[in-house]
């Protein structure tokens, strides 16, 4: 098995991670290390070396000869190819943390050229000694890259040491050529390669120090029986990370929230944790198929809360479109119904999503099934019963609407009345305009012009907006959700359930035409799964 074959198994919670690996929290920050010091090391040069000469005048001087123009031309070029390699998710991170140590002694083989070349062709050998000739600037970069970019302490004494050769190597091909005087061991040693032997020793130590630190937030981000792997993205109540069990060889996903991020008011910290540990305990209690399932919760000793829930393999309706453009009308029923599915369960069971937007549902292979639906976030979710309202008042901060903007029912947007099941009808009416047409119902500008809309202006019908021909009947169901009073609405997920199924299709969505798609891009969309922010932020001040 490939070392890549290996990452990805561990990455889906299968099998450790490659024990020649960091730890995950130092791999992820060794990658994003590496691409800061490439972008750096490219503009110091086409500022300092290129635009320089050029604003000096000088710049065609500087191509008279290849040890002028050889080692910074290098460096911009190996600092493009990092650049690049670190953007490419398809490489494995570890590759990148190889191919970033061949960087290191490549950019040190360049710094001592360009300082070194015919530097001492007219200079004794008696005045070669340490004060005169100090230290190049591979010691400086040696010592830098080290202590930004984490790697294996073994690995990093490798590149150190490798990196140290550039001096004498550099000098004794000068000698060599004619080009600088010949010293006797001695000196050669204490001028050329004790000092850069020493710089090696003293990186080796930070090196050794930054993997520790790295081992101990491991250690730290064990949650129960689970361990944090890689952060995958973040959403207005907490960030999500992908997990494995410690025992078991299920992947899962983590929901958490730090104490720390809510500010300093502990009132308002202690409703945000009991509305994030509310979301744990109303998805627990749902039992359809396309609801993410939850597995476990809890709470660190830091005050960290979180819960484990099911890791998904898709992408989300906010990205599918985006990728891959408008949806036909076939596949949008086959989602929809299943979306129905999920609510009409927490809706029977009392509860209100608040929050269906395209990010919220999720689009997944399971086992040999394709295009399965889960619904996500049920962190806004309200109850019906009166008991329970209670209780959600008390988790609500005062002046502030829940939910979307941009799929956000009337009755919501205005706020202080009654909100049911019919709202999350509506949202998922703008969840279907968007899958079919590309677009937002309404596209203002700020929060306030888009609540205003939601409340007072008519959606265009989807048919006029889209490219593709929708059926009739799809697009009166569409309508017949965006309606502004929830009267008017169709009256419950079942009744939109049964809408959908009566639509006359030109060609239905098969199981056998999903496994096709997933078979012809489900490779695409490796690049959509990176972490990402949520695209719209979920509470907005009144």
């Amino acid at each position: 098995m490939t070392e890549r074959e290996q990452l990805l198994l561990s990455r889906a919670g299968v099998g450790p991670v490659p024990s020649r690996s960091l730890p995950p929290v130092l791999l992820q920050l060794a990658v994003s290390r590496v691409r800061i010091l490439a972008l750096v090391l490219l503009v110091i040069e086409l500022v300092g070396w290129l635009l320089t000469n050029w604003l000096e005048g000088d710049l065609p001087s500087e191509f008279d000869y290849v040890q002028q123009w050889g080692p910074p031309t290098f460096v911009i070029v190996v600092s493009l190819v990092m650049f690049a390699l670190t953007r490419m998710p398809r490489v494995p991170p570890t590759r990148v943390v190889q191919a970033a140590l061949g960087y290191e002694v490549a950019v040190s083989y360049a710094i001592v050229l360009s300082s070194y070349w015919w530097a001492f062709a007219e200079v004794p050998a008696v005045a070669v000694n340490a004060d005169v000739v100090g230290f190049s600037g591979a010691a400086l970069w040696m010592l830098f890259f080290t202590v930004m970019v984490p790697v294996r302490p073994t690995h990093a004494l490798v590149a150190l040491l490798l990196s140290a050769t550039a001096v004498p190597i550099v000098y004794l091909l000068e000698v060599n050529g004619g080009r600088a005087p010949p010293l006797d061991a001695g000196a050669f040693f204490f001028v050329f390669v004790g000092p850069y032997l020493a710089v090696a020793g003293l990186a080796y130590i930070s090196a050794r120090s930054i993997y520790r630190l790295g081992q101990d937030v491991t250690r730290a981000r064990e949650l129960g029986s689970y361990r944090l792997v890689e952060w995958l993205g973040q959403g207005g109540m907490g960030e999500v990370w992908r997990a494995e069990h410690r025992m078991l060889a299920r992947p899962a996903a983590v929901k958490l929230i730090h104490r720390r991020v809510l500010g300093g008011d502990s009132g308002t910290a202690h409703t945000m944790i009991a509305r994030f540990e509310r979301e744990a305990q109303v998805t627990a209690t749902l039992q359809s198929p396309h609801t993410v399932e939850v597995y476990d919760y809890g709470t660190t000793d830091d005050g960290t809360f979180y819960y484990v829930m099911e890791l998904l393999e898709g992408i989300d309706l906010q990205h599918l479109v985006q990728q891959f453009g408008p949806q036909t009308p076939a596949r949008v029923v086959h989602i929809l119904r299943q979306v129905c599915a999920s609510l009409a369960e927490a809706h029977r069971r009392g509860l209100i999503h608040r929050d269906v937007k395209p990010a919220n549902v999720y689009l997944c292979e399971r086992a040999f099934e394709h295009d399965v639906v889960k619904v996500l976030d049920f962190g806004l979710v309200k109850w019906r019963d009166t008991r329970a309202a209670k209780q959600d008042l008390q988790l609500s901060a005062t002046g502030t609407i829940h939910g979307t903007p941009t799929y956000m029912a009337p009755e919501i947007a205005l706020g202080g009345g009654p909100v049911d099941g019919r709202a999350d009808v509506y949202a998922l009416g703008c969840v279907a305009y968007w899958l079919l047409t590309g677009q937002l119902v309404f596209d203002e500008q700020t929060y306030g012009a888009m609540l205003l809309a939601h409340v007072q202006q008519e959606p265009i019908p989807p048919s006029q907006r889209a490219e593709q021909s929708i059926p009739p009947s799809l697009d009166a169901i569409v309508l017949d959700c965006l309606q502004k009073s929830p009267s008017d609405r169709m009256q419950s997920a079942e009744a939109l359930a049964a809408r959908l199924d009566a639509v006359e299709l030109v060609e239905p969505w098969t199981a056998d035409r999903a496994r096709r798609w997933w078979e012809a891009h489900g490779g695409e969309i490796v690049a959509v799964r990176a972490p990402s922010p949520e695209d719209a932020p979920r509470i907005v001040r009144a």
